[in-house]
């Protein structure tokens, strides 16, 4: 069985465990190229963007997810400003459901800034432009280096008093990945329940602080529950009231 996970600290946690037991082939790649490995039938199960989800007809969704009920530390944007103003945003091209997040937050609060598609690391999008949108490790670092003017997912919690889903565990609907969405859910409990050795293992592998990665592993949610399904539809039904679905 070949499943994946998102690249980033964000998915070391719950499948650390899984990692170590060995029975799985797991892939590591970013958000985008997690969907387009899903989509060519070349992953049995994987996390992939909320948006690509939601804009899919073909897959079937299990209920461990990428979600934080406030901030999640590592979809922001940086700047080179001490706020937020109307230039225009550099944004990575990894994650289509961060763009549009962006997207939905900027008409919500009136702002009118241009949203430019850039590759790059933070350091290099904001050679050129004053503002840059970054997620995963590229943002932790970049928190690091930059002032943060916006935490999306703190924004969407004010907007909407939700939780922010981000990414979502699926497979192609011919395909039932029930028990591996449980394996990972278990890993995910073990990751919990002995997090000082996982946190111990992320310094070392990502070189950063215990004290952020504790408070990092805490923020963010990996269970589909009640209120994140009303924050997943919410995310969509504003999709499409923008026109993004």
């Amino acid at each position: 069985m070949r499943i994946g996970k998102f690249g980033y600290v964000n998915n070391f946690l719950p499948y650390y465990h899984l990692e170590q037991e060995g029975r799985y082939e797991i892939v590591d790649a970013p958000p985008r190229k997690m969907e387009e490995m899903m989509r060519a039938g070349g992953l049995h199960y994987a996390p992939i963007p909320s948006f690509s989800f939601l804009s899919s007809e073909d897959l079937r969704r299990y209920r461990f997810c990428v979600a934080s009920e406030g901030e999640v530390y590592s979809v922001i944007v940086v700047s080179r400003k001490k706020r937020l103003d109307d230039a225009p945003i550099a944004v990575t091209t990894h994650s289509r459901t961060s763009i549009n997040l962006l997207r939905i937050i900027l008409k919500e609060k009136g702002m009118i800034n241009k949203v430019v598609p850039v590759n790059g690391t933070a350091t290099e999008m904001l050679k050129d432009f004053d503002h840059a949108l970054v997620i995963g490790d590229e943002a932790i670092k970049a928190r690091m280096l930059f002032r943060v003017v916006m935490d999306l997912g703190e924004e969407w919690k004010e907007l909407t008093d939700l939780p922010m889903v981000f990414g979502v565990s699926a497979s192609k609907r011919n395909f039932d990945s029930s028990q591996i969405d449980k394996d990972v859910l278990n890993s995910l409990e073990w990751g919990e329940k002995n997090i000082d050795e996982v946190v111990e293992k992320a310094s070392i592998r990502f070189r950063l602080p215990e004290d952020f990665l504790y408070a990092y592993f805490r923020a963010l949610i990996h269970k589909m529950g009640d209120k994140e399904e009303k924050g997943l539809r919410e995310f969509g039904e504003m999709c499409r009231e923008y026109g993004l679905l």
